[in-house]
């Protein structure tokens, strides 16, 4: 008797998208913190997950990195981009996206974001409670709706039910409650949470989504669209990552699983998973002590600058530093520049002795990170630039 083993996954590690000499260069010429973003890496990364979600349109979830070097490759390359505002509809509508290649996400409008998007041309809206119901009844009935529906997050970083999502339980009420107001619900969305590490957690709800899917069919609703969401995760330092490769084939074969026997236009949101590998700081050591016989080491960046992620998103960033001799490395602190005691980036990742003036790289900051800091202090955030 034969039996067959798979292989295990393969892994994907953080790598940095320029060289330390690269950076020397690129942090004189446009001073540090500088983060540095890929186009050619941004391409290569969507050609991927495209090529293993055979069927699937990409919609890049503009709110994870709005950059117009992110936005701009993304377009060129042929995806399409989802926006849950009129300020990022207008930095995808700059980077060349047309009004009919974009999917407004975001379930709790207030009426400007809504009349403002729907002025605009956008057409594909996302609800989850009947007050949303009301709104779009009232300002935009004319538009198409998805429902969406709260997942499951057991593989997740970040729980994006616990705020949005309507309870699977009351998902048929909410698709009749659309009918009485005449408004035209056209599928359903999901998102299984941030930095999913299981694809797994991806066919768990679809095998649930798919029942309702059939009482929606059977209830004489068009069920034209399902949308998976995100969730597709970036390496950091702590998690094992699948490859892309491998994970997309995974989310593929559950999609196929599920609904390879129906019409369905198919549709993802993924964020993080395309633009988070893309980008790579170069920070600069500005200062060093001794504190309790553990060195620290205070850079220009910090947790209110690029490394905001690791207070809003629980990302765990690695750090590189030149080690050419390599000479012995020990646990220190990394602090930001700021006055407050709080911003500290890393307390116990290993590193030789630094220098001040030494340049530190941090790869995988291409999510959640300039996109959410802030001028705290005075101090102003990381410039961008792009290279190839």
């Amino acid at each position: 008797m034969l039996t067959t083993t798979l292989a295990p996954p393969r892994m994907r590690l953080p790598q940095p998208v320029l060289s330390f000499e690269q950076a020397h260069a690129l942090g004189d010429q446009y001073g540090t913190p500088l983060l540095v973003v890929s186009r050619s890496r941004v391409a290569e990364v969507y050609r991927t997950m495209r090529d293993h979600l055979p069927g699937v349109e990409l919609f890049y979830a503009a709110k994870a990195n709005p950059n117009y070097h992110i936005l701009k490759t993304l377009c060129e390359q042929g995806s399409s981009v989802d926006v849950c505002s009129y300020g990022e509809l207008l930095a995808a509508k700059e980077a060349g996206f047309r009004p009919e290649q974009m999917l407004h996400t975001h379930p709790c409008k207030t009426d400007s974001n809504l009349i403002d998007c729907y002025r605009e041309g956008v057409r594909w809206f996302v609800y989850d409670n009947g007050y949303e119901l009301d709104k779009i009844a009232r300002l935009t009935p004319d538009v198409n709706l998805l429902l969406r529906l709260a997942a499951t997050s057991a593989s997740s970083m970040i729980n994006l039910s616990a705020k949005f999502g309507a309870a699977t339980d009351d998902a048929i009420d909410l698709l009749l409650e659309a009918r009485r107001r005449g408004l035209n619900v056209r599928g359903f969305s999901f998102h299984v949470g941030s930095q999913c590490t299981n694809p797994e957690d991806f066919g768990t709800f679809l095998s649930r989504v798919r029942r309702l899917w059939d009482e929606a069919l059977q209830l004489g609703f068009e069920m034209e669209v399902l949308d998976i969401g995100g969730g597709f995760p970036a390496p950091y330092r702590s998690d094992q990552i699948m490859s892309l490769a491998d994970y997309c084939d995974s989310v593929s074969a559950a999609l196929k699983h599920s609904f390879g026997d129906l019409p369905v236009r198919l549709i993802a949101e993924p964020g993080r998973g395309l633009c988070a590998e893309s980008v790579t700081l170069i920070t600069r050591v500005l200062g060093k002590s001794v504190r309790g016989g553990i060195p620290w080491y205070i850079i220009d960046d910090g947790i209110y600058g690029s490394f905001s992620g690791k207070v809003f998103d629980h990302t765990d960033f690695p750090i590189l530093a030149e080690n050419p001799f390599d000479l012995p490395t020990t646990g220190c602190v990394l602090a930001g520049p700021t006055c407050d005691s709080s911003d500290v980036v890393s307390r116990d990742q290993l590193l030789p002795e630094l220098k001040i003036g030494d340049i530190l790289l941090v790869p995988t900051m291409g999510a959640y990170t300039n996109a959410s800091a802030c001028p705290f202090n005075g101090l102003p955030v990381a410039n961008v630039i792009a290279i190839d």
